[in-house]
């Protein structure tokens, strides 16, 4: 009995020491935090003065604040958005890759690129092309004899939105073409041969041979997208401040407008909240919906 006992955890103070230094990031970084996030939440506070108490008020105002119902439906917007482009076409130009293989590292490369780009360059980069006078969409669509549909996409309220959420869209479709073409390239050759040898086409092969059996990676790639987008901020920050008002605005940036700008940082730490349980509730409902299809 006592061997037993020791082989079982003789190495536990091993396995603690190596896993120490990741916990104490975690704890001095994350959780605490976000404990601390979650006080801030329940007090009224300018960040300069004592904290006041004032337990649910920050909610209930957010409950009933348009602006905050405004970010929150651009925020869904665009994370419907980036699910549908980024992952449909990280899956399909990762999927032309891998069939094409001539030249596949300098596409790679090609679309990777963005991605490591700071998204303050790739904003201040898009304002300029959305630009009336100078911008090149417009001197494009002259170009092509579509002047009529020259606008001034930042000032527009039509293409305001749909302005904002272009550059990020565009930018890290190169991050799901990398996971996706690694996850292509880990199925069996031999199973593809297999489904080809049965009479089974290109078209077939994908969707009943190679989407099965990436569908960890897709799920994955699906997380990231969802968590990446429900915490947007750079590009609306950087191209229109969140304005006019909010209406370009995500709850990142009407986040840190509430806590930086207006100095309400109770009101910030309860954006900030629902921020994270959004985002866990999502996560949690999309493993739980995964595990059981895949079960």
């Amino acid at each position: 009995m006592k061997r037993k006992y020791f082989k079982k955890y003789h190495n536990l103070p091993v396995t603690v020491m190596f896993l120490a230094p990741a916990f104490l990031i975690y704890t001095v970084f994350l959780f605490l935090p976000l404990i601390l996030t979650l006080w801030y939440s329940l007090t009224t506070w300018n960040g300069v003065s004592a904290k006041v108490f004032a337990g649910l008020a920050n909610y209930r105002e957010l409950a009933s604040s348009s602006d905050y119902w405004l970010t929150f439906s651009n925020t869904v917007k665009l994370t419907v958005i980036s699910l549908i482009v980024q992952i449909g076409a990280g899956i399909l130009l990762a999927y032309l890759l891998y069939s094409w293989t001539k030249g596949m590292k300098i596409f790679r490369t090609i679309y990777f690129l963005p991605v490591v780009i700071a998204p303050v360059a790739i904003g201040l980069m898009f304002s300029l092309f959305y630009n009336s006078e100078i911008g090149i969409f417009n001197k494009i669509l002259t170009a092509v004899g579509l002047g009529r549909f020259a606008t001034n996409w930042l000032s527009n309220p039509r293409t305001l939105l749909y302005a904002v959420m272009a550059p990020q869209v565009w930018q890290y479709i190169g991050l799901y073409v990398t996971i996706f073409l690694g996850a292509l390239q880990s199925v069996p050759e031999d199973l593809i041969e297999s489904a080809q040898i049965d009479g089974a086409g290109k078209l077939q092969s994908f969707f009943h041979v190679i989407l099965p059996q990436i569908t960890g990676f897709m799920n994955i790639c699906i997380i990231l997208c969802l968590t990446g987008s429900l915490k947007a901020f750079d590009h609306s920050w950087i191209m229109t401040g969140g304005g006019p008002g909010v209406r370009s605005a995500y709850l990142g940036v009407f986040m840190y407008k509430s806590a930086f700008v207006n100095s309400d940082f109770g009101l910030g730490s309860a954006v900030t909240i629902t921020i994270v349980a959004v985002s866990l509730t999502v996560t949690i409902l999309f493993n739980w919906f995964a595990d059981r299809k895949k079960g």
